[in-house]
């Protein structure tokens, strides 16, 4: 489905009008996550999209997807059905997940179980975020097939200036999911040193769904909290060190009414009273070392000695009868599964410019070294309220048990990147990393006592090369063109590599799976970027092809017609599309953006379902001349999802795949300047109350799946916020 007539019109009257908009001056976007060098955005080579802080305070940000719906080929899934999560991942270009690489400052962002997973972060600790589309391990190594987002946190300096204090308190109301939220920043500027604290708290609860929704989502009631604290010591004119200190914590209990009930396999059983408890936190701690001495190596250099500990926990409870040929037997049944995982390492970047007879060279290279270590215990019981007896033999396995062994993995790389400017019309890209993957799995007894399928364990120790190349050649002073070629590649994981279980009840069995070979992408780019002092654009073709993508298959099935699950590389997949962006500013009061995505894709020659539709987004933004009033509004068209999307297949059979029409919805956000202090914002979004999907929550459903409303999206609501600068 093609954008509509109407879309096409606009986009063509705000491309012709761009030569006539009158702007006062031209400030240039930087961005460091393409070369992990500041480049200004408009000679960038690839596609890179920034979202500044006062980006995130204009819409109201409280969460990834608030922060990503206004860019261009990204989308967030923002639930499940059981409640348990906000957010399924960061998807570019249509895939995501673990194939999309996230940083924070720099640094791989841990891995999780589910639900407050590696994509989650508290959005209230961030400056600025920057998403690279297109394959990224050239420069970040594994998981990069999709792309990059790096998330970079907030600085002593964007807050106090020298010899000053700062201090300032935040609060906001969100309706959609009766958010409250709470923090202060406290920011200190000195001759020697720079420092600063940041606390933000949150509760909040099920998000709403649309009045026309049929369901409810079960209850929920959560809290979250966050610190970053950050220590910059001028040691010398050179020489800087900086501590940076950040804990996320997140907890939720839930009341699932949606499991409570009679089921009969595999005994006639009544349940209620189902209870459950998230607990998740993420600590990180970074100390880093800048210098600028310039030697016959580098210019410039940064060290950095960084620590990380994921630990989660997943309780649920429940009260049970259990029906037999006497009277009803009455159990507690009692679920934790949990999650920990541990990194420590060590980056050291370097930088170099070198003029070669007029040929400038900005290389940039360094090492990375990262120990992980990993544990996925799970603990189960059920306890009989009649005799007291405790079972740990449930749904045909042996508890407490892990599904996957205790896992080692280290990771070595060194990378190469250098942007060579060969006069001032052409510049060429070249970029190269190698990543040594070593993979050692640590089981203990709680692992064979379920690992009945197989025992024989997967080690991996294997490397990667992955490149880049681009090229970028400016046409006249305002139009340049930009190719590009890249290279991803995902290495297989604890889960994929070593996953094992053999579960009696439901007759079925999953085992590791040796000679698994890496995801692998390669991502072929071109298009046109324009620059006048009002008016930004860029135009971009893409065509990326993934092949040995890893999914599980049915292996066969055993002499006691068990059936054996295993991951193997199985699939091939081609993404390709277009996509266009522009910024532009009309008058000194007046500002717009427009940007629309075509994407389409395969999966094994049948149309890929986690495609995005397509889309297109327009926005202007209005300032009163006093500067205290600011207002903008967003319209976006979404089409409807592509056609021939293949069925959707389980057990039970193949049902056909929901399918959304297009439609348009309006978002709307203001501040008003109450005095030289105080500043009180709002959100008005999805303004004209419309009932939809979210294509990214909803993707791979069947049309006939009872739970669809409870994924719709909220009705229209409203957030409000006030902030206090002392």
């Amino acid at each position: 489905m093609k954008l509509n007539n109407t879309l096409k019109t606009l986009f063509l009257s705000l491309f012709m009008s761009i030569g006539v908009i009158n702007a006062d001056e031209d400030v240039q976007e930087v961005v460091v996550i393409s070369s992990k060098y500041p480049v200004p955005l408009e000679e960038v080579v690839g596609s890179v999209d920034s979202i500044s802080l006062d980006d995130m305070e204009t819409r109201m940000v409280s969460d990834l997807s608030d922060m990503l719906d206004k860019t261009i080929g990204v989308s967030v899934s923002k639930r499940n059905v059981s409640g348990r999560a906000y957010n399924d991942g960061i998807s570019i270009r249509g895939l995501g997940g673990k194939r999309v690489n996230i940083l924070i400052d720099g640094i791989r962002v841990a891995d999780a179980y589910t639900g407050y997973g590696r994509d989650v972060v508290d959005v209230d600790l961030l400056k600025r975020v920057e998403i690279l589309k297109g394959p990224s391990s050239a420069l970040y190594g594994s998981d990069g097939l999709a792309g990059a987002v790096s998330y970079i946190t907030k600085d002593p300096s964007d807050f106090a200036e020298f010899g000053e204090n700062f201090f300032s308190v935040n609060t906001s109301y969100d309706e959609d999911n009766e958010q409250t939220k709470v923090g202060f920043i406290a920011a200190r500027a000195g001759e020697r040193l720079e420092s600063m604290i940041q606390v933000t708290g949150r509760e909040l609860s099920q998000l709403e769904l649309h009045d026309d929704a049929s369901l409810e989502l079960d209850p929920f009631d959560g809290e979250q909290s966050s610190v970053l604290a950050k220590f910059k010591f001028s040691l010398s004119e050179s020489v800087g060190l900086t501590l940076v200190l950040d804990s996320q914590e997140f907890e939720g209990d839930y009341i699932f009414n949606s499991q409570a009930g009679m089921s009969y396999f595999p005994q006639v059983t009544s349940t209620s009273n189902v209870l459950g408890v998230d607990d998740g936190n993420r600590d990180r701690g970074t100390l880093a070392l800048d210098f600028s001495n310039k030697t016959r190596l580098f210019d410039n250099g940064s060290l950095r000695f960084y620590a990380q500990e994921t630990d989660q926990k997943q309780i649920t409870t429940r009260s049970k009868q259990i029906f037999g040929a006497g009277p009803p037997t009455m159990v507690n049944a009692y679920r934790d599964y949990q999650f920990n995982q541990e990194i420590d390492g060590f980056s050291a970047d370097f930088f170099k410019t070198i003029n070669n007879n007029g040929r400038l060279h900005n290389i940039v290279y360094g090492i990375e070294i990262e120990n992980i270590d990993v544990q996925r215990p799970r603990i189960r019981y059920e306890t009989n309220l009649m005799t007291g007896a405790v079972n740990t033999f449930l749904g045909g396995e042996y508890y407490p048990n892990k599904t996957i062994p205790d896992t080692e993995i280290e990771r070595q790389s060194f990378f190469f990147n250098d942007r060579l400017e060969l006069n001032d019309k052409t510049t060429l890209v070249f970029g190269a990393r190698y990543d040594g993957y070593e993979l050692t799995p640590v089981p203990d007894d709680l692992f064979y006592a379920n690992a009945q399928s197989t025992n024989q364990l997967y080690f991996i120790d294997d490397s990667e090369v992955s490149m880049k190349f681009g090229f970028l050649r400016d046409l006249s002073d305002q139009v340049s063109f930009y190719a590009q070629y890249a290279e991803g590649f995902r290495a297989p994981d604890f889960q994929s590599a070593n996953l094992s279980f053999t579960n009696l009840a439901f007759r079925y069995a999953v085992g590791t799976s040796p000679g698994l070979e890496p995801e692998e992408s390669e991502g072929y780019e071109f298009g046109f970027k324009g620059t006048t002092e009002n008016v930004s654009w860029t135009l971009s073709i893409y065509d990326n092809d993934y092949e040995n993508f890893i999914d599980t298959y049915i292996k066969g099935r055993n002499q006691q017609g068990i059936t054996l699950y295993e991951y193997g590389n199985l699939d091939e997949v081609e993404i390709k599309g277009v996509e266009f962006e522009m910024n532009a500013d009309i008058s000194d009061n007046l500002s717009a953006s427009f940007g629309f995505s075509i994407p389409d894709g395969t999966k094994n020659d049948e149309q890929l379902v986690s495609i995005d539709p397509e889309e297109a987004i327009l926005g202007l933004a209005w300032n009163s001349n006093s500067g205290k009033l600011k207002l903008s509004g967003y319209a976006n068209f979404t089409a409807g999802s592509h056609d021939n999307l293949p069925p959707s297949c389980g057990r039970g059979g193949c049902n056909p795949l929901l399918t959304l029409s297009g439609l348009t919805t309006y978002d709307l956000y203001g501040s008003y300047q109450i005095s030289q202090n105080l500043k009180l914002r709002f959100a008005i979004r999805n303004l004209s109350d419309e009932s939809y999907w979210n294509w990214a929550s909803v993707q791979g459903k069947s049309a006939n799946d009872s739970s669809l409303d409870l994924f719709m999206e909220p009705g229209r609501n409203m957030s409000m916020g006030l902030k206090y600068d002392f």
